[in-house]
This record gives structure tokens, sequence and C-alpha cells, in this order.
């Protein structure tokens, strides 16, 4: 065996025992409560996801068998016999309970703190009455669909492998336990469990953890900023760019949404009105990792940039997408509404 590759060996090995070693953190890795709703006593964050205005599927009765296979992970299709499809604000929490707390005292405590606000439970079930798989992951695939894969999206996992959040989601599961529950103003989906065998994560097995999320019933803060072209060519050329809020993307992608399109119809109208070169870029909150934020903002930018050529004719040499990530805030992130203004498209002369 030759000395280089028993190098890499032996790194490879230090590299695993490392991973396997993972921490459990000592406090919140992201994001805040609501100023309404009580965490379980001496939970923590492991992942945190909030939008202003979003819709949601939450789960409102058993899993049922269907005929075909998840495309993304070549699961059976085990779909909800009802979802409750909401708008408003979404905030999704991970939280980690203490050791030695079951996945019922979550779901118990839930149900008594939402009593105060006129809780009412829509559905609740345990482990088999839940129907689909258990113990699944959520990146699990290949077999069937269990509860936790409409709990918590695949593509929606913690971008850090091995961090903290990522340890518990992708980690088999036990005595899973669910509530829907409808209070005043919001509704809130529990799902809680058992880690089991979690990979190269040991230390968070028989720890539970639970998936909170909540909708609650709130209108969209604003509507769609439109900036016409006229308007982007003079702030192009007093300031060097044009920022633009009207371009919205689906939550945690690239995807540009359609009622994008008046926004994109602009910004084509400005560049067919005159010559020259231009950045795209693509700017983001700071909800989540800094590596994932810049690859995100620079698939955005790219499809701003993409949409522009294929289907409004602009040369790809006149347009370039870049991405920032959260490196340039215009606001505050401490909370929603600072975020929503860091969350942009800016078009700037090249």
């Amino acid at each position: 065996m030759r000395a280089g590759l028993v190098v890499f060996l032996l790194a490879l090995f230090a590299h695993s025992a490392v991973l396997a070693d993972t921490a459990i953190p000592p406090k919140d890795v992201a994001g805040s409560d609501l100023p309404w709703l009580k965490r379980y006593a001496g939970a923590i964050i492991l992942d945190y996801a909030q939008s202003a205005f979003d819709e949601a599927d939450l789960v409102a009765g058993p899993l049922k068998p269907r005929e075909g296979r998840d495309p993304v992970s070549n699961n059976l299709l085990r779909t909800p016999e009802a979802l409750t499809t909401l708008q408003g604000r979404r905030t999704r929490f991970v939280y980690l309970l203490p050791a030695g707390r079951s996945p019922l005292e979550v779901t118990s405590g839930y149900e008594q703190e939402l009593q105060a606000r006129n809780g009412q439970t829509l559905f609740q079930c345990r482990e088999q009455a839940c129907g689909g798989s258990l113990g699944r992951a959520v990146d699990s695939g290949g077999g069937e669909q269990g509860l936790i894969h409409h709990v918590f999206p695949r593509d929606q996992l913690p971008k850090a492998l091995y961090s903290a959040g990522w340890c518990v989601l992708t980690a088999s599961n036990a005595g899973q336990r669910y509530q829907l529950i409808k209070a005043d103003g919001a509704h809130v989906a529990i799902f809680a469990a058992e880690v089991k065998a979690a990979r190269d994560c040991k230390n968070f097995d028989g720890r539970t953890f639970a998936v909170v999320t909540v909708v609650e019933d709130k209108p969209r803060e604003q509507r769609m900023e439109l900036v016409d072209a006229r308007k982007m060519a003079g702030d192009i050329a007093a300031q060097g760019r044009a920022v633009l809020y009207g371009v919205q993307f689906d939550t945690d992608k690239a995807t540009i949404k359609p009622e994008s399109r008046p926004q994109i119809e602009q910004i084509a109208a400005f560049l067919k009105a005159g010559p020259g070169s231009f950045y795209v870029v693509g700017h983001t909150d700071n909800q989540g990792s800094q590596d994932y934020n810049l690859d995100l903002s620079r698939r955005r930018a790219a499809a701003v940039a993409e949409t522009l050529q294929k289907g409004h004719g602009i040369p790809a040499a006149r347009l370039t997408g870049m991405g920032v990530g959260m490196l340039a805030p215009v606001a505050s992130n401490a909370d929603e509404a600072g975020r929503s203004k860091n969350r942009r498209v800016e078009i700037v002369a090249r």
C-alpha cells in the first residue's frame, strides 16, 4: 500500500472519529421562540425557519397507501388521509428536549400550553396509528413513506453535515407522536419522537426531539413592490444599482414564483431600452449557514439571469449572476421585518 494512501485512510479515520463525537449544543443554534408560544422547559433549538407569508400543508389524518413512489427518495407513497392547508406566517422549530423527557411529555405540554388560547385538537396519533412506516429518517429512501416525511421536507434538511439538527433529523426514531392543534390565531403541529441509531451522532441517541410547525393567521405584510423600467434606469444612474423586492422565490429554493413575472418583465424592458452589461446580485437573510446562503443567493441570481435570457431574449453576455448571501444586509436580521428587507435581488451596473 502506497504511503499516500495510508495517510489518506488515516486522515479519513480521524475525520470519522471527530464526526462520531458531534456534541449536543449548550444553547440554541439559531432562531428564537414566538412571543406567545413557550417551548418545553430546557429544550434547545437545533433548526429554525420562518417565512413572513407562506402556504403550509399540515397533516390532519393518518397516512394511507397510494400507488407509486416518491421520485426523490424512491419511497412507496403513503399520504395523509386529510390535510389542513393554510396561509400565513409559517415558523418551524426543531427542538432537542432535555434528557429523560418522552415524546408524550412534549405533545401533552403543548396541548396544555395552547389551552390558554382556546386550543382544539384537530388530529392526534401515536406510532402505528399514524400510518406509514415507523422510525424513518427524513432522508431515508427505498422503503415506504412515514409521517416524518410529511412533517419535514428532505430538501430543507440542514446543509451542514453532522450538525446537531442534521443528526436528529437523519437518525431513525421511535415512539412517534403527533398532534395538530387549532388555537386562537394559529395552528400548531407537533411531531415528537426519540432518536435511535443516530449514525455518527451517538450523543443524541435516546434523546427526544420535536418538530413544531406554527402557521399564524397573518396577512401579507406588504404587496409586491414593482420597480418599473424607468425607475430602474434612474436608480442605476444615480447609485449604480436598482433594488428589487418584486422577484420572489420558493422558500429555500431558487425557483422563481409566478407572481414575479411583472418585475421580470420590467427588468427585461429596462435592458432592451439601452446598452450596457450588468450583474444580477442575489441577497439572503441570515437564516442558515454562510455557505448555504452564498450558494442559495448564487442559484437565485442565476435563475433570474437565465429567465431573462431564455424568456426575453437578453444576450447572456450582458448579464452575470452573482450571489453574496447574507453579507450585505440593509436591515437588522433580528426579526422577520428586517430579514424580509435583506432578501432581495439587485441589478448592478458592471
